[in-house]
């Protein structure tokens, strides 16, 4: 009987040395050839609170035009936005407020649209933890009698200056701005260095925080027809957004998303 029990003891060991094994040589492999891991994982590894997930609780507001618009918040869709890749990695909800053809100067939907400055829902509401305007790719043009003419240098910069000034004006200082260069594909290269320049040029006037997004979209298979993204675009888009939010917003050096954020509560409830 004693013999019996313990051969049955010897099998079980056998067994379950012989799971381990095979999973440190599943793990192993997977470890070789697969991707890096995620902040996510990451975290959970260490055992990060939750909390550190999600840096910006009170989300995030996007005011953009059709590289916004166009795309929507489900994962695994091929037209899944770069704004939901965003928030998504950061475990935080989000808001569009966007329309095809528009821009800080000019109207969307065929010149009967709205321009940035004229979306104040976008301001409604508790402020949010992070407000980000995507723009200025349509700004090449303006409408006149309800049809696209070139605009002015003179007439993007009085648009651009004007909406940059009235977000700093309605979102309070713990709201992380970020102004995104106009996200370019490799259609007409001269109108996008004259439109960025301007909107880097504005944006560094005002104080905001630039995010340059030359290299997302004028790659190879990143737009499908020059102007939209793929889902790589956006996918590359996204990086370029999430890479400047890890980085400690200007003002505040060295400080961590998560500080900053725990920064901004505090002063917002002092305010109170």
């Amino acid at each position: 009987m004693a013999r019996r029990t313990l051969h049955r003891h010897v099998l079980v060991s056998a067994l379950v040395l012989g799971l381990l094994a095979s999973l440190a040589i599943t793990l192993g492999h997977q470890g070789a050839v697969g991707s890096e891991p995620t902040v996510a994982d990451q975290q959970a590894v260490l055992g990060e609170p939750v909390a550190a997930r999600n840096p910006f609780p009170r989300g995030i507001v996007v005011v953009g035009d059709s590289i916004t618009a166009r795309y929507d918040d489900e994962p695994g869709s091929r037209h899944q936005g770069w704004w939901s890749f965003v928030a998504r990695h950061y475990d935080t909800p989000v808001r569009t407020y966007a329309q095809s053809g528009s821009g800080y100067l000019r109207p969307g939907m065929g010149c009967t649209g709205d321009t940035f400055v004229q979306r104040r829902a976008a301001f409604r509401g508790p402020a949010p933890s992070v407000f980000i305007v995507e723009g200025g790719r349509n700004d090449w043009a303006s409408c006149a009698e309800g049809r696209l003419v070139p605009s002015s240098d003179a007439a993007v910069q009085q648009a651009v200056t004007r909406y940059l000034r009235l977000v700093k004006r309605r979102m309070p200082e713990s709201t992380r701005i970020l102004v995104l260069g106009p996200p370019w594909g490799p259609t007409e290269p001269w109108q996008q260095r004259r439109v960025t320049s301007i909107v880097h040029t504005a944006a560094l006037r005002e104080g905001l925080e630039y995010v340059p997004t030359r290299g997302a979209l004028d790659r190879h298979g990143r737009t499908v027809d020059g102007v939209h993204p793929t889902l790589s675009g956006s996918l590359a888009l996204a990086d370029v957004v999430v890479d400047a939010l890890d980085r400690p917003a200007p003002g505040t050096p060295g400080l961590t998303a998560v500080e900053r954020e725990s920064t901004a509560r505090a002063a917002t409830d002092r305010a109170r």
